[in-house]
């Protein structure tokens, strides 16, 4: 029913309510589509969608809706054109409950036009492309026409999906699943010790000590940190900083650490997003094309009622590996033996001051994004040095990994938290991001939020009301589960202990961001360390507080 104090404000609606909802229009809706006899149910709302709203990819299965319409009111005397965007996406299915990466058919609003399709679980998937165009609203009226009986096959439809733990991701692969993950040779070395000691000491073997060998080292030791300072700010491998970052991890489970890489590796960085941003014509506001970015290794990935964006699967840059080798200090950061022995304390928050940026190697300057993202990943990311600068940044031991290397596209791109990204075991994220966020305002764009590219951490709930939230509430609605928001920074290393019951997610990138979203995603599995091993450090606990990320 319409708000009393409304009806004497809008007759002319409530008169097409009537209409529309009327037997008669409801007979020919159901002759026309074939669909179920359909009730009186109203359900119905009027909407606007201003410059940058947008509705995300799903099929509008909620119990016994039969048909979805709407009905476009935008400026008559003001055609709407691809340029201006907010057109109705359709999208087809690649297999049952999976829509395609594109949409098939895109629809625009136009003025005194009607569109309605039957609701099917797993099938009727659409979504409402951002609005470009500045000071031209997208007004509608929609809503549905309900049968009897909810819709067979259910199980398919998007609510069901993004509340169910299996087949969250890709090949029905679970982004938490442990056996996508890759295992350090020195875990596997220390299962295989403390199994060849187990077993000695069940036999009674005197000899059983030989296998266990001395206590591992808590942190990076000389030789690691000479193979870091190729690439890693000297700041972050200094021990009173890695000592403040700590505590940090300690009292919040969560850190941002600026100006992570080497001025010189970040410098080519930075050109080669903007070179490739700019050929492509993204960011900025300018309208973005679907096959934006696609090929030299970056593919799209679904599927797009839980995800979209760039993966890159190409091959790594060996003129940055030679750079890198080229520009290292053999004797390593000067009065650092190893970060076991850290000393002092300080305030928490860390941020490294910048370094000035050396003239780049002409190979390297030309080197595509996807390459030099893939250096960082293969050789720092998933390196043993790095994982054991992360136990000594944070008290956590990793012991596998996995990684990929993402694109964000403005005006195209993100990530839906759902529950087949539902943490069931604690994990380390570690997140380096690169955006374009030089000066106020594109810094500023970037640090509230208002052109998305934010990553979130969110609680789930019983009723999967987090997981829905990007494809059925309002755009801009808070979120009230949400516990940890990371804005997207130039060359920052986000750390994030994920404790179970949490989800994640990439806030849409609209059109009118600077940039697209870089970044290289890093999850280790971790298990806690013990500070009575380091004798230098706290006699508290070493592991980061679980309660929050």
């Amino acid at each position: 029913r319409a708000n009393p104090e409304l009806v004497p404000k809008i007759p002319n609606l409530l008169r097409l309510r009537a209409a529309i909802y009327s037997p008669e229009f409801r007979e020919m809706v159901q002759r026309m589509t074939g669909c179920a006899p359909l009730t009186d149910r109203i359900d119905c709302s009027a909407n606007v969608y201003p410059r940058s709203g947008h509705l995300l990819c799903h099929d509008d299965v909620i119990g016994t809706r039969c048909i979805s319409y709407i009905v476009y009111l935008t400026d008559p005397d003001d055609g709407w054109d691809e340029v201006d965007g907010g057109a109705l996406e359709l999208y087809p299915v690649e297999s049952p409950g999976t829509p395609a990466v594109d949409p098939s058919v895109s629809l625009l609003p136009k003025w005194n036009s009607m569109a309605f399709f039957t609701v099917q679980p797993g099938r009727s998937f659409h979504a409402v492309q951002e609005v470009f165009a500045d000071g031209k609203p997208r007004l509608s009226i929609s809503g549905w026409y309900h049968a009897a009986a909810p819709p067979e096959g259910s199980e398919r439809a998007t609510l069901t999906q993004l509340k169910t733990r299996t087949g969250g991701g890709e090949n029905g692969a679970e982004d938490d699943d442990v056996a996508e993950f890759v295992p350090f040779p020195s875990a596997i070395q220390a299962v295989i010790a403390a199994a060849a000691q187990a077993s000695a000491e069940a036999k009674g073997d005197a000899a059983a000590s030989e296998y266990a060998g001395d206590d591992e080292t808590l942190g990076p030791d000389a030789e690691d940190l000479r193979y870091l300072a190729r690439w890693v700010n000297p700041e972050y491998l200094d021990p009173e900083n890695v000592l403040k970052i700590r505590e940090k991890m300690e009292e919040d489970s969560s850190v941002q650490m600026r100006e992570f890489l080497l001025p010189e590796i970040a410098a080519a960085l930075r050109l080669a997003t903007r070179r490739e941003d700019e050929a492509e014509k993204l960011g900025g506001g300018r309208v973005p094309a679907r096959s934006a970015g696609v090929g030299g290794g970056w593919a799209a990935v679904g599927p797009t009622h839980k995800q979209r964006f760039l993966r890159y699967e190409g091959e790594s840059s060996d003129a940055l590996k030679r750079a890198v080798r080229v520009s290292a200090n053999d004797d390593g950061p000067p009065s650092k033996a190893d970060l076991n022995d850290p000393k002092g304390k300080a305030p928490a928050d860390v941020a490294a001051p910048p370094l000035a940026a050396p003239p780049l190697d002409e190979t390297v300057s030309k080197q595509s994004v996807g390459s030099l993202m893939r250096a960082v990943s293969d050789d720092l990311f998933r390196s043993e040095p790095f994982g054991r600068l992360l136990t000594a940044l944070t008290g956590l031991r990793p012991t596998a990994h996995k990684s990929e290397l993402r694109r964000f596209r403005p005006g195209l791109d993100y990530t839906v938290a759902h529950h087949g990204v539902l943490t069931t075991d604690p994990r380390l994220d570690a997140t380096m991001c690169f955006v374009d966020d030089e000066g106020e305002e594109k810094s500023a764009a970037w640090d509230f939020g208002e052109v998305g590219g934010f990553e979130c951490y969110i609680a789930a709930d019983e009723d999967g009301g987090a997981a829905t939230d990007e494809v059925y509430a309002a755009a801009g609605e808070e979120d009230e589960d949400e516990l940890l928001s990371v804005q997207a920074t130039f060359n920052t290393l986000s750390l994030v202990h994920r404790d179970e019951g949490l989800m994640r997610f990439v806030k849409y990138v609209s059109h009118l961001a600077p940039s697209s979203r870089w970044d290289v995603a890093a999850q280790y599995t971790v298990e806690a360390v013990e500070d009575s091993d380091d004798e230098s450090l706290d006699e508290d606990e070493g592991d980061a507080e679980e309660d929050e990320p």
